[in-house]
C-alpha cells in the first residue's frame, strides 16, 4: 500500500509539471490556434459574416485579398466574406494541421463548396469544388491583426471562373457556356 501512495504521489507531481518548451493547455501559441479554429466554425463553416468583429481588429490587413478588394480594414473585410459567402453559400473549411509560434498561427485547410450564386460579376456556374490552401494569422490581443493566404486558386478554372491560359478575360464565360445574355 505504501508502494501504491508513492506511485502516485509520484504521478500525480509528474502531471503537474511542465517541461520547459512543453507548455501545453495555456501557451499563447495554443490559444491562438484555438482562436483560429474558432473562427473556422463561426465565422465561415457557420456562414456568419456578423461575427467578424470579435476575431479581427478594425485595421485588420489581408495581404492576399480576394479581387476587388483592398485587404485594408474590417468594412472591406465584411463585404469579401459577404462576396465569397454569396457565391459559394455552403462554403466549409476543414482543419487538416495548424502549427503557431508566439502570435502567429499557420493552418493548412481545405475548402468545399459549390459555386451556386454570382461572384464578382459572373453568374454561377453550379460546378463544386475543394481547393487546398494555407492562411498565416499574425494574432494580437486575441484578434486577428494580418492574413497571408495561399490557395490553389487554379480550381477556379475548373469552375469556369478563371480563362483558358493565353485566353482574352471575356473569353473564359463563352468557353463554360455561361455566359450572360
Amino acid at each position: 500500500m505504501k508502494n501504491l501512495i508513492y506511485i502516485f504521489a509520484i504521478a500525480v507531481m509528474a502531471a503537474s509539471c511542465k517541461m520547459p518548451g512543453n507548455n501545453m493547455g495555456d501557451s499563447t501559441a495554443d490559444v491562438n490556434k484555438a482562436r483560429m479554429q474558432k473562427f473556422y466554425y463561426e465565422v465561415i463553416n457557420a456562414h456568419n459574416v456578423a461575427v467578424l468583429d470579435s476575431f479581427c481588429s478594425a485595421d485588420f490587413v489581408d495581404h492576399n485579398p480576394d479581387p476587388g478588394h483592398s485587404g485594408k480594414g474590417m468594412d472591406d473585410l465584411k463585404e469579401s466574406f459577404t462576396d465569397f459567402m454569396t457565391g459559394f453559400p455552403d462554403i466549409h473549411v476543414s482543419t487538416n494541421f495548424m502549427i503557431a509560434q508566439g502570435d502567429t498561427v499557420m493552418a493548412h485547410v481545405t475548402m468545399t463548396g459549390t459555386n451556386s450564386g454570382a461572384m464578382g460579376g459572373m453568374p454561377a456556374t453550379n460546378k463544386q469544388f475543394s481547393m487546398d490552401g494555407i492562411d498565416v494569422i499574425v494574432i494580437k490581443d486575441g484578434k486577428a491583426v494580418e492574413r497571408w493566404g495561399f490557395f490553389d486558386s487554379m480550381k477556379m478554372k475548373d469552375l469556369g471562373m478563371l480563362p483558358e491560359r493565353g485566353a482574352a478575360p471575356d473569353s473564359a464565360m463563352t468557353k463554360t457556356g455561361n455566359e450572360q445574355k
